[in-house]
């Protein structure tokens, strides 16, 4: 998918293409383990943390046992009163710490008494509760038998960041096989199974289903498709001999890409050799119709020549495109189409292929005839159906297009599922909504982040916004900390200020020495810092929500908008004009992903639509160049536009989102279906049509050779691309059931718009 991520984003889309590709998220692996009994679950989950928290593969791993527990606990114990907002010089003060006090003792009756009567000596301002409630806000994972479980407690839950990039999948590949090894050692026989999700799942799964599709697929397309071609050659030499310019193309096609890009996209290589697949029409055209070299070259080659150069027209409208997987494709193809050519032109006629049986020739050539003859007869029918097509197309224009990445996303529907509830359920951060807030230091962007946190306090207070997170929560800026520590007051000040406070509360002052002696530690303690969080579930959501990015550091706060789409949008609007006026200037936004994401593809799309209809403009010029005579160019165009509107309502009727590989596939429909309706024009446009009388007296052996070629390098295309609509993989399917009934649209409309008076056979002017 990062392929069709723009290469040239502006700075909010940077965050989000960043996001994507190597983010924190990008690097999140999600565990559930189920089956057996809740003891032996928390068991394995321990082992398994232990294994993968030794393995330098992953950056950090928590799963709520006593380990990572322990440490929370006492990372917050021990900087409460440096962590906390309410630390302030009126909250130390005599009267403040009678409040305090009174509050906590109020708690000690409520459902939490007991745990807090334990910490009630050391901590009575109830600094620690009020720190848990405002970092868990009620987003912590259940817990049972010491891990974190899901709510209904069927499934133990871990979250790990690995260390490499989320975009070397060889690498992700390889850190999802040391977790199954490291679990089969874990759960130590036991029936439990380990459950995965999170990005580096989605991409490692993605390409090995891609491929396994392509392998597999191709390859039943691949032996249907030469079957045929050797049961119509009767020649195994042919079979070979036509291959070779599709080999030949590919291996150019890698080169060119290479050279031009640096490194070859995989999807490139995928959908660019099956894009490659119109290359193998070249020697179909030389094998059936080269009875005679020269002839071939005087009377085929001209026009095989136009048709190779408006599909170069075509797919040069991906050369210019922001996405590099499209830039790429489009070099790949033009490259693989050049060679593939040159190769049938130059190379095939001094190899010793054997001539195609005329008994093959005129069986095909003669069927194809009679279907043509029918197909004419349906031409209006025919046009009624596009005129139609293009009324739905137009009605529908607004929904055409898939709105963001959905429509790209390999990942199947069951696994999207697993990675929604693990997610849910580990608590993990929810970044649809929130504030970017950038600086040059991560401990200057944490102090902004505090900065528009507060200045947006009074819409959380309103209820404008249902909550903001922070990662200055868990570790303050220098300011904010020094703030707080200058707001403790020494030890006999302290003392003194007790002893005031509860003079009239049921306690006595000298219950409270710990708390005094924790204060005077605060005190002294040394800043927090990255280090300090080591180890902690906090040092994990620190680096899903602290960024390095090349101009700096940025702050990523997750805002909870309410619920209703009018709530939302009066938050967003209430945030946006917070932002405007707060004091001082920050270098802050509100991001709405999905909303980016929209907008961002919606940009790119349209700018691929822009270039796509440029390469069409091309397509036509060069017709009206080669053809020179209106009726001929618009006889060369209307199948094209007709297959092109025709399938494109058929997706619109089915509910299917159009994509940039639905768009590839368009384009195709125009590469292929050019040859198609360029040899209708050549050999049987109005001089030549066929007509019965025609076909009583026999087709010449021009004509059956072309016919033949045509239909021969129609169900090649059909099987080929049409194979890939079975695929289950989104993409896949898109060029499959694209192109599948592009190609045979294009064929039959060529034939239902051709000419109808007898003749000449015309030459092409090319």
């Amino acid at each position: 998918m990062s392929a069709f991520l723009p290469s040239n984003p502006d700075e909010h889309q940077r965050l989000l293409v960043d996001q994507i590709k190597d983010g924190a998220l990008s690097r999140m692996v999600l565990m559930g383990i189920e089956g057996g009994d809740s003891a032996t679950r928390a068991a394995t989950s321990e082992r398994l943390a232990k294994a993968m928290r030794a393995d330098g593969a992953f950056a950090s791993v928590v799963n709520g046992d006593a380990a990572s527990r322990e440490l929370d606990q006492h990372y917050l114990m021990q900087s409460r009163y440096l962590l906390s907002p309410r630390v302030t010089a009126e909250r130390f003060s005599a009267e403040g710490l009678r409040g305090a006090i009174q509050g906590s003792i109020n708690a000690l009756g409520g459902s939490a008494g007991l745990l807090l009567k334990a910490i009630f000596p050391q901590d009575p301002t109830g600094e620690l509760p009020a720190l848990i409630e405002r970092m868990t806000n009620g987003r912590m994972p259940s817990s049972q038998d010491g891990v974190w479980t899901s709510a209904s407690g069927d499934i133990a839950l871990l979250v790990a960041m690995t260390a490499a990039p989320g975009t070397d999948t060889d690498a992700q590949e390889q850190v999802l096989a040391r977790i199954r090894s490291a679990f089969d050692a874990a759960r130590e026989g036991a029936d439990v199974r380990l459950l995965m999700s999170g990005t580096p799942v989605f991409s490692v799964d993605a390409r090995r289903t891609i491929r396994a599709e392509i392998e597999r697929l191709s390859l039943v397309g691949g032996l249907a498709i030469l079957t045929i071609m050797l049961a119509f050659y009767r020649s195994a030499r042919n079979v070979v001999i036509g291959l070779i310019p599709v080999l030949t193309g590919i291996v150019v096609a890698v080169v060119a890409v290479s050279l031009g890009f640096g490194t070859v996209h995989a999807i490139t290589v995928g959908f660019g050799t099956t894009l490659l697949g119109e290359t193998l029409d070249y020697s179909i055209y030389y094998l059936v119709q080269s009875g005679n070299n020269a002839n071939w070259r005087r009377e085929y080659w001209p026009t095989i020549r136009l048709g190779v150069a408006t599909s170069i027209c075509g797919f040069a409208a991906l050369l210019f495109s922001s996405f590099p997987g499209l830039a790429q494709l489009g070099v790949y193809s033009i490259a693989g189409l050049l060679t593939a050519a040159a190769v049938t032109r130059f190379v095939l006629p001094v190899l010793p292929a054997r001539p195609v049986p005329d008994s093959s020739i005129h069986w095909l050539g003669g069927k194809m005839a009679g279907v043509s003859l029918q197909v004419r007869r349906l031409k209006w029918l025919a046009a009624l159906l596009a005129v139609a097509s293009l009324a739905i197309v137009l009605v529908n224009h607004d929904r055409l297009w898939a709105k963001g990445l959905s429509g790209l996303n390999p990942a199947p529907l069951n696994l999207q599922k697993l990675d929604e509830r693990l997610r849910r359920e580990a608590g993990a951060p929810d970044l649809s909504h929130m504030l970017v807030v950038s600086a040059p230091t991560a401990d200057q962007a944490l102090q902004a982040g505090e900065q528009v946190e507060a200045s947006l306090a009074p819409l959380v207070q309103s209820g404008t916004i249902a909550r903001i997170d922070n990662p200055a929560h868990f570790l303050p800026s220098t300011a904010a900390q020094q703030s707080r520590r200058s707001a403790l007051p020494d030890s006999a000040e302290l003392s003194d200020r007790l002893r005031q406070a509860v003079a009239a509360l049921p306690v006595k002052a000298d219950r409270f020495q710990p708390f005094v002696e924790d204060v005077q530690a605060a005190k002294a303690a040394a800043p927090i810092t990255l280090q300090t969080l080591k180890g902690t579930s906090f040092e994990f959501l620190l680096q899903s929500l602290l960024l390095h990015r090349d101009s700096g550091w940025a702050v990523l706060m997750p805002v909870a908008l309410p619920e209703g789409a009018a709530k939302a949008q009066a938050a967003r609007s209430a945030i946006e004009a917070a932002l405007g006026h707060a004091e001082p200037r920050q270098q802050a936004y509100f991001l709405d992903m999905d909303r980016q994401a929209t907008e961002m593809f919606g940009q790119y799309l349209n700018e691929a639509l822009v270039f796509s209809v440029a390469g069409v403009v091309g397509v036509v010029l060069l017709l009206a160049l080669a053809l020179r005579q209106p009726a001929r160019i618009a006889r060369v165009l209307m199948p094209l536009v007709g297959a092109v509107v025709i399938v494109m309502a058929a997706h619109v009727l089915a509910g299917t989102a159009l994509t940039l590989l639905h768009l590839v596939g368009l384009l195709l429909i125009v590469a292929v279906g050019s040859n198609y309706a360029l040899f209708f024009d050549q050999s049987f446009g109005p001089a030549s049509a066929l007509t019965q009388g025609a076909l009583q007296r026999g087709l010449s052996r021009t004509q059956a050779a072309a016919l033949a070629s045509l239909a021969l390098a129609n169900v090649s295309t059909m099987i080929g691309f049409g194979i890939l609509a079975w695929s289950q993989v989104p993409v896949l399917h898109a060029i499959g059931a694209t192109v599948g009934p592009g190609a045979l649209l294009a064929l039959l409309l060529a034939m239902a718009w051709s000419g109808a008076r007898e003749g000449r056979t015309p030459e092409v002017a090319a």
